[in-house]
């Protein structure tokens, strides 16, 4: 059975994660690569091997030196992605550590109390499980919030999807049925006091008449800013929970209260909703979620090289 700590270890969206062990320095030799101003350590290098062995088919072998090469890459991924977190003081409160154990937890039919006996016995204590969901989240968010400012899929490019791959004589994407709802949020980071009082604050100034797309490029914290916090089609499923069950209770027209997800505080307006159900909507739904799936690794991955470009990384050999 899978150690529950290698669950814990991979539960973010792209990026293994390690055990928090990083200030555990014994010597110098330990650090095995220096990123910015932080270090991955020998210990962390060998963490991070391990969870990927355990993730390989029982039939497929990888050698040693390329394992520990894929490890050392996540290892800098996940460094140089929660330094982008901290640089945008994106913020992980201990509500959010406390939800995201607690719903790991479930997942795996555990209470609380179970984990953390079980990850006792692994060798992992209650701060170094804690960090590691931190961590976790961190590049959770990073990544997310990124796709939400930049990985929006337009009806055009659906429409130049379908044409070229019917021109082409390609398989379609397997046709889905869901609604698609058209939104606009601002967003204020962080669940602060300061937070929760300014995103009052905008909130009353909404529900007062002040146009929506001017409170969003006034007070905004994400991308879609510029745009009056305009988010185009949203198809179902492509945004976090909290985020779509307020958007499903709106009608159009409609704004939200404030609504708390893990990039911090939303306020969300309805522009329009899709539900229609025929055979071609359900083909365009379906190349939508293709679209969007392809749009997502792109934005992840242009943030990645984007990052490890203006980073200072230095491998010391031999690791």
């Amino acid at each position: 059975m899978k150690r529950l700590h290698s669950w814990l270890m991979a539960s973010t969206l792209t990026i293994a994660i390690h055990a928090a062990v990083a200030g555990d320095i014994n010597a110098v030799d330990n650090i095995v690569a220096i990123v910015n101003n932080d270090v991955i350590t020998q210990q962390e290098l060998a963490l991070t091997v391990n969870q990927l062995r355990s993730q390989l088919p029982k039939s497929q072998q990888i050698p040693a030196d390329e394992l520990q090469k894929q490890a050392l890459d996540q290892l800098i991924k996940q460094k140089i992605l929660i330094q982008a977190g901290q640089n945008a003081r994106i913020e992980i409160t201990q509500t959010d550590i406390d939800d995201a154990l607690q719903q790991f937890a479930a997942s795996h039919k555990l209470t609380m109390e179970q984990m953390t006996k079980q990850l006792a016995k692994e060798g992992v204590s209650i701060k170094q499980m804690r960090q590691t969901m931190a961590n976790n989240l961190m590049v959770q968010k990073v990544q997310q919030s990124e796709v939400m400012s930049k990985g929006q899929v337009t009806d055009a490019e659906v429409d130049d999807a379908l044409a070229r791959a019917k021109q082409a004589g390609r398989e379609l994407p397997p046709p889905v049925t869901s609604h698609n709802y058209h939104a606009q949020h601002i967003l204020i980071k962080g669940d602060t006091e300061a937070s929760r009082k300014l995103i009052a604050q905008i909130a009353q100034q909404a529900r007062s008449g002040v146009p929506f797309e001017q409170l969003a490029r006034q007070y905004s914290q994400d991308g879609s800013a510029t745009n009056g916090g305009d988010l185009g089609w949203i198809v179902e499923g492509e945004t976090v929970a909290p985020f779509e069950a307020a958007l499903q209770s709106l009608q159009p027209g409609q704004i939200s209260a404030p609504v708390r997800t893990q990039f911090g505080w939303h306020i969300i307006k309805l522009v329009d909703i899709k539900s229609d159900d025929s055979p071609e909507q359900r083909q365009r739904n379906g190349m939508r979620v293709a679209l969007a799936a392809e749009k997502r690794e792109a934005v992840v991955q242009n943030l990645l090289q984007q990052l490890q470009q203006q980073a200072f990384i230095q491998v010391r050999s031999n690791p």
